[in-house]
């Protein structure tokens, strides 16, 4: 069922029985009905982050839950412990993930003026070091992107990530090197878009090939939201 939560010493079954007891000192509800909710709980000092689908209902918690919380699980495996990811504590329930909670801020509520060239070479190292790996993001967005007092940096979120594995077949290289890029074009608007750079020049510094994915997925993001009756700012 359950990972050793070896990091606080305490099986992941213990675990749950601790937080189900325990009320969360902070909740963040998800953005839609498809979004886990993640609550942030101190037990006995351990500071603990659990991202779960429960609220989400049966039939999202046991199919989507369930699969994007392995996915998680999977890649924390893989990124082995990297600097700038929370500790990996375990899976105390199929559609739930439990990791370290960071005292940091999402990189949208940090001032402006914290948010020079050395915090994006920061996330640059973190990045690199998961590609080394065989991590690739995916879908790095600001929103999991975190920036603590001290100047840490931290990423969280890997539900969408893609690893490579020990023995991937030619497909399986091919896309995560297509998530690399994506992941590369991303860290390019991110730190365009926080420093006043301009992002379609920072987009086209990646590599002619990568701009030109990111055009084509702006186009059919844009035509997908207008299906879906969004407009966009």
């Amino acid at each position: 069922m359950a990972d050793i939560i070896s990091h606080v010493g305490l099986s992941a079954g213990a675990l749950l029985d601790r937080l189900d007891e325990a009320e969360p000192l902070h909740r963040i509800v998800g953005r839609n009905r498809t979004k886990a909710d993640v609550l942030f709980y101190d037990v006995d000092g351990h500071r603990i982050a659990l991202k779960t689908y429960a609220p989400r209902g049966s039939l999202v918690c046991r199919t989507l839950g369930r699969w994007l919380v392995a996915r998680e699980a999977s890649a924390y495996r893989a990124a082995a412990a990297t600097d700038g990811l929370p500790a990996f504590l375990g899976r105390p329930r199929p559609w739930a993930i439990a990791t370290e909670w960071v005292a940091a801020e999402p990189l949208k509520q940090c001032r402006p003026e914290d948010l020079g060239d050395s915090v994006f070479e920061r996330l640059d190292a973190i990045v690199a070091a998961l590609h080394d790996r065989g991590v690739a993001l995916a879908d790095l967005h600001h929103r999991d992107v975190l920036l603590a007092e001290d100047g840490a940096v931290w990423v969280v979120d890997l539900a969408t990530a893609w690893v490579l594995g020990d023995r991937p077949g030619p497909l399986r290289r091919a896309l995560f090197e297509r998530f690399c890029e994506s992941d590369l074009v991303n860290m390019a608007r991110m730190r365009a878009r926080f420093t006043g750079g301009d992002e379609a020049a920072a987009v086209a510094s990646v590599s002619p090939k990568a701009a030109a994915w990111h055009r084509r997925g702006r186009r059919l993001k844009t035509v997908l939201d207008r299906l879906r009756g969004r407009r966009r700012g």
